[in-house]
């Protein structure tokens, strides 16, 4: 029996009559861009986050961009950034003229180290940039104390964390702007790439929304020179569809990554537990092994896939030895690249499969 990390044929077969409804009619009216789908999508979005506004664009790489180049953020100017993320933190920085700063990752946990932060700022930070990564909301309390003494930008990535949050409130709300992906893989998945951002923040948003359209006032008006980013009609009506079902979905993985915590609870792994107020959305079920390798391997002759989310820190990728050379060294963050390894949690798992893969990691440390 062979276990996917993913599978998104099965969400499909779940909610194919309700997609083929929403593309048939979207198609009928041939109206694919800026229409009623996006604009309702942005409404029901930004209702769900719990924000005033909300933007699509046509990927999360775009939406940390469109909001790095909408706060002014340029040349001459840093951003601070923990070095365990994805790449499109550090492309977003680079494309907009300005300096991504790297930081290692807090001694027990995913987000940046503050200390490290504190000592990276200088007089041309503005902003720090931080990742909801793996579904899990940071700790916001000294997070946004950070910024407010230091008066930067927040920027939030909320790419794996659709619908996580924190004391109540929705990550993409913390800060200044939140940006999401939505591509194929992620809790609130499009057919293919998506994104969108959300603030309270009535200036910014007016500002991404010219961005994202050539810096379009009115037809042929253009105030400013920017981008062409706009989330079309059939993605806009899919994610519609999607959103009706992101809270069954997000409850669907936090029950399975439950289970895998009791039955992980005696073994040497490292598992992260929920905190009190924390609402993790699990968009990967991560655990930490020195024998990360060999658990791999294990578990793939078993028949079960996993993933490494992910195996480089951004301080060791040839495009940024490239572009700015030897990095300070950032233990931690490279520590979690060798240890770290994603299980199966997407929410059509079978509670059969479930079990499988508990059996099947359980088994390895007894192999031990």
């Amino acid at each position: 029996m062979s276990i996917p990390l993913l599978d998104l044929r099965r969400e499909y077969a779940a909610i194919e009559t309700e997609v083929r409804e929403a593309w048939a009619a979207t198609l009928a009216s041939m109206h694919l861009l800026k229409g009623e789908n996006g604009a309702a999508f942005e409404r029901e979005i930004a209702a769900y986050i719990g924000t005033p506004y909300a933007r699509g664009v046509a990927s999360g790489t775009d939406a940390l961009l469109l909001s790095v180049v909408g706060l002014g953020i340029g040349t001459g100017d840093e951003v601070i950034i923990h070095a365990n993320a994805f790449a499109a933190a550090v492309e977003a920085v680079h494309h907009a003229g300005a300096r991504p700063v790297l930081v290692d990752v807090e001694a027990d946990g995913l987000g940046p180290d503050l200390d490290g932060v504190e000592q990276a700022i200088s007089p041309r930070t503005r902003a720090l940039l931080i990742v909801h990564l793996y579904g899990s909301p940071l700790p916001m309390a000294s997070i946004l104390e950070t910024v407010a003494r230091h008066n930067l930008f927040l920027i939030e990535d909320c790419s794996h964390a659709h619908g996580a949050g924190r004391d109540g409130r929705k990550v993409g709300t913390f800060g200044r702007v939140g940006c999401f992906s939505s591509g194929v893989v992620k809790n609130l998945g499009a057919y293919g790439d998506a994104g969108f951002i959300t603030t309270a923040d009535a200036e910014l948003h007016t500002r991404v929304c010219l961005l994202g359209t050539h810096g379009q006032e009115h037809k042929n008006r253009h105030v400013l020179y920017g981008f062409n980013s706009r989330l079309d009609e059939l993605q806009a009506a899919l994610l519609r569809v999607k959103l009706r079902h992101l809270d069954a979905r997000n409850r669907r993985r936090a029950a399975i990554a439950a289970y895998y915590n009791v039955r992980f609870a005696s073994l040497d792994l490292r598992v992260r537990r929920e905190q009190p107020g924390e609402v993790h959305v699990y968009h990967q079920y991560v655990v930490r092994s020195a024998q990360r390798d060999r658990l791999q391997a294990y578990l793939k002759a078993a028949g079960i896939e996993t993933g490494i989310h992910y195996p480089v820190p951004l301080h060791r990728h040839p495009a940024w030895l490239r572009n700015y050379g030897e990095s300070v060294p950032l233990p931690r963050a490279e520590r979690l690249a060798r240890e770290i390894l994603s299980l199966p949690v997407f929410p059509d798992l079978t509670d059969a499969e479930v079990e499988q893969v508990a059996d099947a990691v359980a088994g390895f440390f007894r192999s031990r």
